[in-house]
């Protein structure tokens, strides 16, 4: 029998594809509960992409709001949220996280729709603040459902992962937002807050593909109020933590207001920096991260990202002096300085989040942790626009002495609540294997 001569070439073709499809089959995770939890990240980043890109826009025009009637209500739906996390975290043990995290995220889906038909101030308000509440109420049952369905040792890599995935979420989603900006029509802008509304119901169908988790009904913490218990120290924690969210701050609204400002740089660099933190992030986030799922190491880690981000605003007001390429050179060492602090300090960030709860309370403490997280990030704007604006140059100094402060809390806050768990007579281990053997038996 005679081989066609291009048999042997159609052989080593099938064998390509073939090496190519498994190669990106060991890129994916296992189907399976963290599959679904990172295409729900990617599918939400998507959606937030094309809402944050659009959405003041669209109030401004559509509504006839004013720039700061939008800031406003945004301002206070994230109050709001911040306020009832801890509450939400406790209907999401309740009912059990799975079915919050869907029942809040057709709330999201609906409120969406409610906005395009936002007309004044008075629609805007509570519509506004819903939004707020159930994107909050999604935060913290998606933080509950990964501590119940991830082992402990991959929660780390799996937040590392689940960034990547944001960020890459995030781009497609205000490319997109760009094509209907550049349209300038109320129909496009509406578009992008109906693309937020098809995400948020695509995540609820997909949600239903998760394990049921058990209801809990153990307190979430030791200080009670309203019938709320709080874990002063996990909360804390959280808050000390989260003081290097401040850099994100600094990168995508203080350095680009300095540059445009006070600096004889090119205004583009304000916005190919952004781009530039972005690309990184997807490279290293993951790798950056490893080390960090124990608390020594993410102490260890938390101190490098407080150091790095106090030394990016020392060198931000070298910029203010400099001519345009020795100017560009620093800045992009400020921007490379801000990115490993944000890298270093999510995930010192995720560490503390998950070796510090009480698995037998996993929404409360998600809600906990949400509420600490809101402290800085919800007083960073301000703070850096104000002290850059108002102290020149010296507004960067004080900004990097408050990672200082940071830095020097630090050890004091993980140590206190390091002894509160080891007063309260059970191992963080004995709490993982309860957790785990309750799931075990639903």
């Amino acid at each position: 029998m005679t081989v066609a001569p291009n048999q042997p070439c159609a052989d080593e073709t099938l064998e390509t594809g073939r090496g190519l499809r498994e190669r990106l089959r060991s890129t994916l995770p296992p189907p399976g509960p963290i599959r679904i939890l990172q295409t729900n990240t990617l599918i939400s980043a998507i959606g937030y992409g094309l809402y944050t890109s659009g959405s003041a826009l669209f109030f401004v025009k559509a509504a006839d709001l004013s720039q700061s009637q939008v800031g406003l209500g945004f301002s206070l739906a994230g109050i709001v949220g911040a306020f009832i996390s801890v509450r939400i975290g406790r209907l999401a043990d309740r009912w059990g996280p799975r079915e919050t995290a869907l029942c809040f995220a057709v709330l999201l889906s609906l409120l969406m729709v409610a906005a395009v038909f936002v007309r004044d101030l008075w629609e805007f308000l509570p519509v506004i603040v819903c939004i707020g509440v159930a994107e909050t109420a999604g935060n913290v049952a998606w933080g509950a459902l990964i501590g119940h369905l991830v082992p402990k040792e991959d929660r780390v890599r799996l937040m590392a992962r689940n960034r990547v995935l944001v960020n890459i979420g995030f781009s497609v989603g205000v490319l997109f937002a760009g094509v209907a900006i550049g349209l300038n029509t109320r129909l496009a802008y509406a578009c992008l807050v109906l693309g937020m509304a098809v995400a948020a119901m695509l995540t609820a169908v997909l949600s239903l593909r998760l394990p049921r988790v058990p209801p809990s009904t153990a307190h979430g913490g030791s200080k009670r109020s309203g019938g709320i218990s709080y874990d002063v120290p996990y909360i804390a924690l959280s808050a000390v933590s989260s003081m290097t969210l401040i850099g994100n701050t600094i990168l995508t609204v203080g350095l680009p207001l300095w540059v445009v400002t006070q600096t004889s740089l090119p205004i583009q660099l304000a916005a190919w920096m952004i781009l530039g933190n972005t690309a990184i992030v997807i490279l290293l986030q993951v790798k950056v991260s490893k080390g960090s799922d124990t608390v020594p190491g993410a102490r260890r880690m938390q101190r490098r990202a407080f150091i790095v981000l106090a030394a990016a605003c020392a060198c931000a007001p070298l910029v203010h002096d400099l001519g345009p390429v020795p100017g560009a050179v620093v800045l992009l060492i400020v921007v490379a300085l801000l990115t490993m602090g944000e890298l270093w300090g999510e995930s010192a960030n995720w560490s503390f989040r998950f070796n510090f709860l009480d698995p037998r309370a996993q929404g409360a403490y998600s809600g906990m942790y949400i509420l600490g997280n809101s402290i800085p990030t919800v007083t960073a704007p301000a703070l850096v626009t104000f002290v850059t604006a108002r102290f020149v140059p010296g507004g960067w100094f004080i900004l990097a002495g408050v990672f200082m402060v940071g830095l020097l809390l630090n050890g004091p806050v993980i140590a206190w609540a390091e002894r509160t768990r080891a007063a309260s007579g059970t191992t963080a281990a004995e709490l993982e294997n309860q957790g785990v053997e309750a799931l075990q038996e639903a």
